[in-house]
Formats: structure tokens, C-alpha cells, sequence
């Protein structure tokens, strides 16, 4: 089923969940604060160096690059590349197919859609279906304005039927089901309902709980019934309750024989928190936390329409 067996686990099972580490191709981070994606990240590693050293593995789910450069993941493969444990990534909507497939990859750093780790399935879904084309010939490519049109989550009919052969195989007892934009009703209410996600939770009830990333914060929440963890971004985090930003963090999680999860957000102290919680947050992030704006109606605003909305050019944007 093209997923790898680890029943070594001990009956605890540790996960970090690490998420939206926008790395570049080299110096010079295009965005709301000055400090470069890697030396997040290198925050975080060393923060969570004990953790990570009595996991089971790290899961790193999506937006590993921030423009998709094949030199953004040459560099971030590198990073990930040492650490003790395995890593496996997923997509995000502003990452690129082709580049993250070929020069990601290391011999602990992973693609692959699964991993079996005691009686828990690690399940790695590509939910960008709307930053996708459909080719002739069957294939996927990227479309152009794939980080604004797969702003919330979607499934391609190829992803859905490996993800369905994979739940339908596996002898494991529980299911996390790890995807890269949050389908919380508040945020993407177009993933409610009869979504192709939504119809892939409900037929599978080992679905125990999912791990998101997308909206850089400390947020929770419910679909389908199961529990909905965002983490924080390794670059650049948010506070939601105080509408400001936050340092770089990560979740860390403990999954139980039983089916039970435990976890906790960490934000890294230190001087990039400190710089960061001075930066003021803008006004489309205070929109969408506060719901005044979803994530759809934000990718349908053309770059004209977002800065005559917001005063400000659209963030992010491939150049």
C-alpha cells in the first residue's frame, strides 16, 4: 500500500508536529517581519531537541517553502535531514509538487502518504486539490495561483482513492488524519458538508482526530466529530485570543493504545518572540481571526481588490 510499518513503538506514542516553515532559497525572508525562515526553525529544533528525541517521528505539515524554490528544499532537506527521528512532510498551498518531490527527500525525510506506528496510522493527505489542474493524461500540475486558490481544503479524485485504499488496508487500530489547511467550520466553511473530506471522515471511523497547519496559530476545533489541533508556524506564529503575533512553535502530541491524544502548544522564548509579539499584526489576519473575513473570500479578492481593502499589497505573493 506504499506505506511504511513501524511496530516498535512504545504504548505511548510520541508525535512533534511541526508546521508552515516557509524557507527560501537564500537570505532574505519577503514578508511582515525581518527575521529568516531557518533561524525559526533552528529555534524550534533546539527548544524541542527532547521532545523530538523520544518521539516517534516529526510531521511537518505544509508550507515548507514559501515561494516552492528547488533550492528551498535542498536547504530545508538539509536542516530536517539530521535530525534523530523520521520526518515525514506534506504539502502545503505554498509549496510546489515537482521541486518538493525532487529535492526534499532525504534517507529520514519522507513523502510518503503513511506510516503504521504501534496500533496508530499516521495518514498524510495533499489537500490542495483547488491549487491543482487536472491534465489530459490524468496527472496533477500546479496552477499558478495555487497559495490563494487552495486556501481551504480539498482532495483531487486520484488523492481520495489512495486515501481510501490506505484506511481500507490498515490493520491499525486508530487513524490521525494529518492535512495541511484546517477544516474548521469557522474558517473553511466550504470543506463542511458533503466535501469529499468531510465524506472521508464519516466513512472511516478510526479517524481518531486531525493535525493541521495553514493559520500559524494555537487553534482547535471539531469536524465531523473529531477533534481539529492547528500548530503554530516555526517562522512566524499568531496569538488569536489577542489578535497579535507570536514567536515560532510547534505541537507535541502523545497518542494512546486506547485512542486517546494528549497535547500541547510550545511558542520558543527568546529574542525572535520578543521582536515578533512588538510587530503589529495586519489588518486581513485581525479580519480573518475574527471571522469578519474566510479564507475563501480572501483568495477571491484579486491583488487590486485586497490592497484597496486592507491599504497594503497582498503578502506573499510568488514573484
Amino acid at each position: 500500500m506504499n506505506h511504511r510499518v513501524d511496530t516498535t513503538a512504545p504504548e505511548a506514542i510520541g508525535i512533534v508536529q511541526i508546521s508552515d516553515l516557509h524557507f527560501r532559497d537564500g537570505a532574505g525572508a519577503r514578508t511582515f517581519v525581518a527575521h529568516e525562515p531557518q533561524d525559526g526553525l533552528a529555534a524550534v529544533l533546539v527548544h524541542a531537541e527532547q521532545a523530538i528525541g523520544t518521539s516517534a517521528a516529526v510531521i511537518a505539515t505544509g508550507d515548507l517553502a514559501d515561494l516552492g524554490e528547488p533550492d528551498s528544499y535542498a536547504r530545508l532537506g538539509e536542516a530536517l535531514g539530521a535530525l534523530p527521528v523520521p520526518v515525514y512532510c506534506l504539502a502545503g498551498n505554498h509549496d510546489r509538487q515537482d521541486p518538493m518531490q525532487a529535492c526534499l527527500p532525504r534517507p529520514n525525510v519522507h513523502l510518503e502518504p503513511a506510516v503504521q506506528v504501534g496500533n496508530w496510522l499516521m495518514l498524510l493527505l495533499d489537500t490542495n486539490a483547488h491549487g491543482l489542474r487536472a491534465e489530459a493524461d490524468g496527472t496533477y500540475v500546479d496552477r499558478e495561483d495555487r497559495v490563494h486558490a487552495a486556501s481551504h481544503p480539498g482532495l483531487t479524485p486520484v488523492e481520495e482513492k489512495r486515501a481510501r485504499a490506505i484506511l481500507t488496508a490498515t490493520r491499525a487500530d486508530h487513524v490521525f488524519l494529518w492535512l495541511h489547511q484546517p477544516p474548521l467550520p469557522e474558517i473553511t466553511p466550504a470543506a463542511q458538508g458533503d466535501s469529499e473530506l468531510a465524506r472521508l471522515v464519516r466513512d472511516f471511523p478510526a479517524i481518531r482526530a486531525i493535525g493541521a497547519g495553514h493559520l500559524h496559530g494555537d487553534l482547535s476545533g471539531e469536524f465531523e466529530g473529531r477533534p481539529v489541533y492547528v500548530a503554530p508556524s516555526t517562522f512566524m506564529s499568531i496569538d488569536p485570543p489577542n489578535r497579535a503575533f507570536e514567536g515560532p512553535g510547534y505541537r507535541t502530541y502523545l497518542l494512546h493504545p486506547d485512542g486517546r491524544i494528549e497535547t500541547e502548544v510550545h511558542i520558543v522564548p527568546g529574542a525572535l518572540t520578543d521582536a515578533l509579539r512588538t510587530a503589529p499584526l495586519p489588518p486581513f489576519f485581525t479580519d480573518l481571526l475574527t471571522g469578519t473575513v474566510t479564507t475563501d473570500e480572501l483568495a477571491a479578492l484579486s491583488d487590486a481588490e485586497f490592497e484597496e481593502r486592507y491599504g497594503e499589497p497582498r503578502p506573499m505573493r510568488r514573484s
